[in-house]
């Protein structure tokens, strides 16, 4: 699998031997970020979201309390969702080009129409003993600056969640589907230190649901990936899984892996751009595929508030990697 594809690089296999004005760069030596610099300017600076090492920049930002917008139209160059820092940012945009390469274009005037984005507590969810998956995320927040917390089942179960939280991530493995909840070990209190005993204990279907459950509906917003997004199955969402066939008997049954296994590959996907929540990214992406679950909406699933941000073609999605029936994908 070629990891590049995931990152979006562009690029074109070569097979014959070139030459150019190339440099040799030593092995293993760490190459820094092209420096960025500034001009002053006195309406503010316009800042890509389809560059990552923005996100630094925005992050530093707001913990210097300086405010950071989002323009919702296209604004010259910079399309919507491009983000817009008063002048009086200078100096953090200045450390951002020369540390991160991150670009700022000076504007004449504050863009007409904007919406300011408002720091958010966040919480990463963790399991005793610590999630592969939580802790990769865990080192990429902070690579970008992202202030959070961890928190663990007891402080969700313990409820009031909005007091401290406006949005809780949990990783692929950290919900258990319905029917897998409760089936693993669960190590006796007696034998685990005072000071990791507050991380023990899983998602529960009697009481951490509600919690979760009680958090969404007070404003505050869940974001779930791989196999813990069965919460939606919880939350009654109108969602279904798509991997699914009909049998004999006419009814419809889970894809077994003599039907269908993509394990570890990059599909290409279609991204709706127009939703905010997809700013800054191209109309199609390569994405990390390993078995992921799968959804289509249901009927009246719209009116509800709940659109599809992504979703696959119905033409050869495998980029890299394997894919045994990826065609139970298409359209999906």
């Amino acid at each position: 699998m070629d990891p590049g594809l995931s990152d979006g690089y562009r690029f074109d296999r070569v097979l014959d031997g070139f030459d150019g004005p190339f440099e040799t760069i030593p092995y293993g030596e760490l190459q820094s970020f092209p420096s960025q610099t500034i001009k002053k300017s006195h309406g503010g600076y316009l800042i890509s979201s389809a560059v990552n090492n923005a996100f630094i920049a925005v992050n530093d930002l707001l913990k210097a309390g300086i405010s950071v917008y989002r323009v919702t139209e296209e604004t010259g160059d910079f399309p919507a969702g491009s983000f817009y820092v008063p002048a009086r940012g200078e100096r953090i945009l200045k450390e951002s080009g020369e540390h991160w390469g991150v670009a700022a274009s000076p504007v004449s005037r504050k863009p007409g129409k904007m919406i300011e984005i408002k720091p958010s507590r966040i919480a990463l969810f963790d399991i005793y003993g610590g999630s592969m998956t939580s802790g990769w995320t865990r080192w990429l927040m902070e690579q970008f600056h992202f202030p959070f917390d961890r928190i663990y089942t007891q402080e969700i179960d313990a409820g009031n969640l909005n007091k401290k939280y406006d949005l809780v991530i949990f990783m692929n493995g950290t919900i258990p589907a319905q029917a897998r909840r409760n089936q693993g070990r669960v190590p006796k209190v007696e034998g685990i230190p005072e000071e990791f005993r507050n991380t023990l204990g899983g998602i529960s279907g009697d009481k951490s649901i509600p919690q979760l459950k009680a958090f969404m509906e007070n404003g505050g917003r869940i974001l779930t990936v791989g196999s813990s997004t069965s919460l939606a199955y919880d939350l009654n969402l109108p969602v279904k899984n798509a991997l699914v066939k009909t049998n004999e008997r006419g009814e419809e049954e889970a894809l077994s892996s003599t039907d269908y296994y993509v394990p570890g590959s990059i599909l290409k996907a279609y991204v709706d751009t127009e939703q905010t929540a997809n700013w800054g990214m191209q109309e199609q992406a390569d994405i990390v595929f390993n078995n992921s679950p799968v959804f289509t909406l249901k009927p009246g699933a719209e009116s509800q508030g709940i659109v599809p941000l992504s979703w696959f073609g119905d033409e050869d999605l495998l980029r890299s990697g394997w894919a045994w029936g990826a065609a139970y994908l298409h359209t999906v």
